[in-house]
C-alpha cells in the first residue's frame, strides 16, 4: 500500500487541479457569495499542488508518462476555467480567452498526433513559464491592477511562442524517428 501511494500521490495531486477547475466553474455559475475570492483562493491552492506534485514525483522517483500527460491537461483546464470566469465577469478581454483556447486546442491536437506516433509530449520550461505568466496575469486581474492587461498580453505572446517551440521540437523528433525507421527498414 505504501508503494502504491508513493507511486500515485503525484498523479492524485495533479488530478486534484482538474477537480478544482470544475469547482471554480460551479462557484461562478451558481453565483456563490464571494465567488471571485473563493475562486482565486482555489486557484492559488491548485497552483501550489502543481509545485508539490512535481516535487513529490521527483523525490519518490514516480515520474510517469501518465503524469507527464495529465499535468499539462490539468494545468490548462485550471487556467481555462479561471480565464473563463474572469472573461464572463468582464475582468479579462474575450480575445484572451479565445487566443488561449485556440492555442490549447492546437496543443491538444498536436499532442494526440504525437501520442499516436508513440511520442509522449511533455511540458518544458517555456511552457511552464507561460503557465506562470498566465497565473500572474490572472492574479493581477482578480486584484484589478491597472497594468494586468499588459501582463495578459505578454502571457498570450509567450504561450504562442511556446506553441511554436513545441511544434518545432516535436516535428524534429518526428523526422528523427522517421530517419531511424528508414535506416532500420533498410538494414532489415
Amino acid at each position: 500500500m505504501r508503494q502504491f501511494l508513493k507511486n500515485n500521490i503525484a498523479n492524485a495531486l495533479t488530478a486534484m487541479r482538474l477537480v478544482i477547475a470544475i469547482y471554480i466553474l460551479i462557484l461562478y455559475f451558481s453565483n456563490a457569495k464571494n465567488w471571485l475570492w473563493r475562486c482565486a483562493g482555489l486557484f492559488v491552492f491548485a497552483l501550489l499542488t502543481d509545485v508539490v506534485d512535481g516535487f513529490v514525483a521527483r523525490k519518490f522517483h514516480s515520474v510517469s508518462n501518465v503524469g507527464k500527460l495529465l499535468d499539462p491537461i490539468c494545468d490548462k483546464s485550471l487556467m481555462f476555467a479561471m480565464l473563463l470566469v474572469l472573461t464572463l465577469s468582464k475582468k479579462v478581454d474575450l480575445w484572451v480567452l479565445i487566443a488561449y483556447g485556440i492555442k490549447e486546442v492546437l496543443m491538444l491536437i498536436g499532442g494526440l498526433i504525437f501520442l499516436c506516433k508513440k511520442i509522449v509530449v511533455f511540458s518544458n520550461w517555456i511552457g511552464k513559464a507561460a503557465t506562470v505568466l498566465f497565473a500572474i496575469a490572472i492574479g493581477l486581474s482578480v486584484l484589478d491592477v491597472s497594468f494586468s492587461n499588459y501582463v495578459m498580453i505578454a502571457a498570450v505572446a509567450w504561450a504562442i511562442f511556446a506553441l511554436i517551440q513545441y511544434g518545432l521540437k516535436f516535428v524534429k523528433e518526428l523526422r528523427i524517428r522517421k530517419s531511424v525507421d528508414e535506416v532500420h527498414n533498410t538494414l532489415s
